[in-house]
């Protein structure tokens, strides 16, 4: 797709953006990607057998998710999976889909909100199942922003010749931190996160771009203040508790989360917007993109995003309704699913726009030409 010459566009006009990076010429491409998807699909209705509530509550919690979510199924990992499990699947599949050899990677970066260990960095359990001897890899963590952050380190590494082919992975087990044990209405207010998540792993393999495919923007931060509203350990006193481990329940304020989201998700496209006008011209950013592929927190938001701001829902991923939230895999999984089924094509250089949210609270895009 070919794009209008850019004109100079103070990017301080414009709070969300003031920060972002544009290249006209790409440093690095996508050139792969590789998804993982437990096979044990978990419906709403089997979701509730499993949660330990007043049957007041239980009688209704399938519609209620469904409602205010819009997710109907997610995948469940098998027990005694671990996240590297997951993402060494999806790696795999990368790999074969460059016609490349693991050995071929020379930096590894695992991404993701989960991990097999706390020490060392689960990249080096990634790589020694990949069968890697000898690499560079290590973690990046940045809550469901894991993956893009990863994705811009690793356009930053091929930027400056630190590396020149870089796996990019993550593993999540949502099912494992999701607290069933619901007591009462305002239980189910910080509990009903956990029951939207989702197992997945997902993999992608970035090198130099050959000069017109890449990462042309990127633009991420966060907004620190907020990140009590959704976190892992529940209990944020862990440390001075006498046994002094993690408690591993997943805690979310939904609707303190979603006063947040929501104006700042509109604020941030309708900058965008206009940024993207006066830069170029454009009548609606959406017209210069082929997909815009949100993280999958929540279809309902997605679709109250897509009426505030005017942006054509035919060019929107969606895949919250089928997978649940999974974390940092929600992105890559997603942008997977399109290539496979719906024309995206690697090499084509169709125009995408990946854009991120995740407690913290940060957010962002990367915006993409394949």
């Amino acid at each position: 797709m070919t794009e209008r010459s850019r004109q100079a566009v103070d990017l301080g006009d414009y709070p969300l953006l003031r920060n972002m990076q544009v290249t006209e010429t790409p440093a690095s491409q996508i050139v792969s990607i590789g998804g993982c998807l437990p096979e044990r699909v978990v419906d709403n209705e089997e979701l509730v057998q499993m949660v330990k509530a007043p049957p007041s509550i239980k009688r209704r919690l399938s519609a209620v998710i469904k409602r205010i979510t819009g997710v109907e199924t997610r995948r469940y990992a098998e027990k005694g999976t671990s996240p590297s499990d997951l993402a060494v699947s999806a790696c795999r599949q990368a790999l074969e889909m460059a016609g490349i050899d693991a050995t071929d990677i020379d930096t590894l970066i695992f991404a993701s909100t989960d991990m097999d260990t706390l020490e060392p960095a689960t990249a080096n359990i990634v790589q020694t199942k990949l069968g890697i001897t000898t690499t560079n890899s290590f973690d990046v963590s940045n809550a469901c922003n894991s993956f893009i952050q990863a994705l811009n380190v690793a356009n930053s590494l091929i930027a400056t010749g630190a590396s020149k082919r870089v796996l990019l992975t993550t593993g999540e087990i949502g099912s494992y931190v999701a607290n069933r044990e619901i007591h009462d209405m305002d239980d189910l207010r910080v509990k009903l996160g956990g029951l939207t998540l989702g197992d997945a792993g997902a993999a992608m393999i970035v090198e130099q771009s050959n000069g017109s495919s890449g990462i042309s923007e990127v633009n991420l931060l966060s907004m620190g203040e907020h990140w009590q509203l959704c976190h892992v350990p529940e209990t944020t006193d862990w440390r001075q508790r006498d046994d002094g481990t993690v408690h591993g329940w997943f805690y979310l304020d939904m609707p303190e989360l979603a006063k947040l989201v929501r104006p700042t998700t509109v604020d941030y496209f309708n900058q965008y917007k206009e940024y993207r006008h006066r830069a170029f011209g454009e009548d609606h950013f959406m017209n210069s993109i082929v997909r815009l592929i949100p993280h999958q927190i929540s279809t309902v938001l997605i679709d109250e995003m897509v009426v505030a701001t005017g942006c054509d829902p035919e060019k929107i991923c969606i895949s919250a309704n089928v997978w649940g939230n999974t974390a940092s895999a929600s992105i890559p999984l997603t942008l997977q699913r399109a290539v496979e089924q719906d024309g995206l094509e690697l090499g084509s250089g169709h125009d995408v726009m990946l854009y991120g949210a995740a407690s913290g609270y940060s957010l962002g895009h990367l915006r993409v030409k394949l």
